[in-house]
């Protein structure tokens, strides 16, 4: 560790002294200093004067550059632990900042750590660009760890908070093992913005650095130059195709092997609407997906191919047609897996004869169109016939939450499958109001 007591401030060549720390840290070491710092750059007068440099008034860094020289230089994890006011000067208001911020260790990323962030925001990203959602089991790196506060739990392999004392619950003394946790998180899809950053709107901000992130919706990694202000990151090839095109890059190249997941991030880029026919390719593209990601021989091609047909399918099919586009899709990829053609008797019998389970199970469901309850059904179902109908169980395990309710004017609400998780939410917290009175 390097530890510093408010005179980097006197240092009239910061970045220097920046990297001479950065060298001298063994990897994965950190520094921790209290320094002067204000919210906007001072007066020439005052920065020239000796008496105000002296004073660790005029060398003073303005904040915000301050993390950016630290990131520049190459350090991560950088964290503010305490501001307090110290002093007004010449029209400026100046404050005592304690920070610390650590020398990467390439070698000990390679073990990740399990960890569940607790709230209050839907979701955060890590200074290494992974995304930890409320509630949602997640690894992440040692260093992203380290530089976590009570916010996030951090788990050991059997599910037990390894950072945060738990005291005894409801149910009894807190036990010594927790349950594995690993696929029940919840999945929210992400707000969606057609300006500036995809992901939160926020600004986009140019470097001429280039660091390696990894794309927000495709998981693609690359050295760009580029991301927002919160370090979001987009690939060129989710940035610029849109619709279809976006359908085919995410099913091609992501290797997720849960059909559910899967929905959850392809509706969740800008390109995709709420309703509309992309939804009749994507079911097709997200079971061969899942299917070559779990085992299944079939290449990316037919992926492709499966897409695609599917896109064929014409919007409205559901009411004018009398046959969903979503349980089409479903047969469409079956057709594919099991190499169907209308001159071979068994697989087109079986690809029909699948496709008419997974129609029957959307159709018990009365209601106007909604294409994420539809696709949802349609995959859950696949999941279900997949041992049977094509050699190889495919996983639709994910819970998935519905955010759409309110702007759906079709939404059926209770009658939705999709809002029984809410109702037992619901159930829960009635009871727990009843036992408080």
């Amino acid at each position: 560790v390097v530890i510093s007591n408010c005179v980097i401030n006197l240092s009239p060549d910061k970045r220097r002294t920046y990297l001479e720390i950065l060298r001298v840290l063994r990897p994965g070491g950190r520094m921790v200093v209290a320094d002067i710092v204000t919210d906007e750059r001072v007066d020439a007068a005052l920065r020239n004067s000796a008496r105000f440099r002296g004073e660790c008034l005029g060398g003073a860094m303005v904040q915000q550059d301050l993390v950016q020289m630290l990131e520049d230089c190459g350090f991560t994890a950088i964290r503010i632990h305490r501001r307090q006011p110290y002093r007004q000067e010449g029209g400026h208001r100046f404050f005592s900042l304690t920070y610390e911020a650590r020398r990467p260790d390439p070698a000990g990323e390679r073990k990740l750590v399990r960890a569940m962030y607790r709230g209050p925001w839907r979701e955060v990203e890590t200074e290494s660009g992974i995304r930890l959602e409320r509630g949602r089991i997640t690894r992440i790196t040692p260093a992203d760890a380290a530089c976590w506060d009570d916010s996030v739990f951090l788990l050991d392999e059997d599910g037990t908070v390894t950072n945060v004392e738990q005291g005894n619950s409801c149910c009894g003394q807190a036990p010594e093992k927790a349950g594995e946790g690993g696929r029940q998180g919840r999945i929210v899809p992400v707000r969606r913005h057609d300006r500036g950053c995809m992901v939160c709107g926020a600004e986009l901000v140019y470097d001429n650095t280039p660091r390696q992130r990894r794309c927000h919706f495709c998981g693609s990694s690359a050295r760009v130059s580029v991301a927002c202000g919160r370090g979001h990151y987009v690939c060129d090839a989710c940035h610029q195709e849109e619709g279809l095109a976006v359908i085919h890059h995410i099913c091609t190249t992501s290797r997720e092997q849960d059909m559910v997941r899967l929905e959850a991030i392809i509706r969740s880029h800008p390109a995709v609407p709420m309703h509309g026919p992309e939804h009749h390719a994507m079911v097709p593209g997200i079971i061969l997906a899942a299917y070559r990601n779990s085992g299944g021989s079939i290449s990316g091609k037919a992926i492709e191919t499966g897409i695609d047909r599917g896109s064929t399918v014409p919007g409205g099919a559901c009411g004018f047609w009398g046959s969903c586009g979503a349980a089409v899709g479903a047969g469409i990829a079956a057709a594919l897996i099991l190499d169907a053609t209308p001159l071979t008797p068994h697989p087109r019998h079986q690809a029909q004869a699948f496709t008419a389970s997974v129609l029957a199970e959307i159709a018990a469901v009365r209601g106007g169109r909604c294409c994420q309850r539809e696709t949802w059904l349609a995959l859950t179902a696949t999941a279900r016939l997949s041992a049977q109908y094509l050699g190889l169980r495919l996983a639709a395990d994910e819970i998935l939450h519905c955010s759409q309710y309110l702007a759906n004017r079709e939404c059926i609400r209770k009658q939705c499958p999709l809002w029984e998780h809410r109702d037992r939410q619901d159930a829960d917290r009635a009871v727990f109001l009843n036992l408080a009175r």
